[in-house]
């Protein structure tokens, strides 16, 4: 499939067609997502899994010109019949659990959850994103699932970390469209917010983990802002903890 934006080429590519696709997806994956987030994920073997069992949900954007792959998501299928207001609070956590356990019990999806989608910094801001949210929602029913469902992780959210997320997502750019941008380019693609997960990532490491991750020293117990983080870390000295738990936002689109 070739789409054309801004007069520039692309294509979308599977794993099957690149020897280099998990390498590329790593690439971006780690160039577009918050340092913390992805600390020592790739030095877990499980974090390979997706591409094994679920390689027909995992796709690549390539730039014709340069035959370069600059953006990636990963997807998986969900058993998934109730109501969409009624999505956990455990969000991505939750869908990557659920979805392997559908597959070991024969569960029939339903659903295609997204649940990494990145785009390479240079990239961004190239009318991109409304493509790759068309390519999967084709993905979802050609294989005969009748929603696309992810937990989105608003992209400026960080810059507003103290800002309650249900109060985040109400406000509005002074076009009077929806203020953050990748909330915004789904509701223009036709999905619905269905509610907030509250703790769709959680994080737990010591406290010289979490210095680690971010660069930063913590000297005492107490929340601490941190780069790129759309909630506060909170740092527990007696426990030697820091847990950081995001929410983000469940969008569904229902393509039946």
């Amino acid at each position: 499939m070739i789409i054309k934006p801004n007069n520039l080429e692309y294509s979308f590519i599977t794993p099957n067609e690149t020897s280099d696709f998990v390498a590329s997806t790593i690439n971006i994956f780690n160039q577009s997502y918050p340092k913390f987030l992805v600390h020592g994920i790739w030095e877990d073997p499980d974090s390979l899994v997706l591409f094994e069992i679920f390689p027909e949900f995992q796709f690549g954007l390539v730039e014709t010109a340069t035959q370069r792959m600059i953006a990636q998501a990963n997807c998986l299928p969900l058993a998934w019949e109730s109501r969409f207001d009624e999505l956990p609070e455990e969000g991505c956590d939750w869908a990557l659990v659920k979805g392997f356990e559908d597959r070991e019990q024969n569960r029939k999806p339903h659903a295609l959850c997204l649940v990494s989608i990145s785009i390479l910094p240079e990239y961004q801001g190239k009318n991109l994103s409304p493509y790759m949210i068309g390519y999967m929602k084709e993905l979802a029913q050609s294989h005969g699932l009748s929603s696309l469902i992810m937990a989105a992780r608003p992209s400026l959210k960080s810059l507003y970390p103290l800002t309650a997320i249900e109060r985040y997502i109400t406000w509005k750019d002074k076009k009077g469209l929806l203020f953050d941008p990748w909330l915004r380019v789904n509701i223009k693609q036709g999905a619905k917010i269905a509610g907030i997960c509250f703790k769709s990532t959680t994080i737990s490491d010591t406290i010289s983990g979490w210095e680690d991750r971010v660069g930063m020293y913590f000297p005492e117990t107490g929340d601490y802002i941190i780069p790129k983080g759309l909630v506060p870390l909170k740092i527990d000295y007696p426990n030697n903890m820091g847990i950081y738990i995001e929410p983000n936002v469940w969008l569904y689109y229902d393509l039946s």
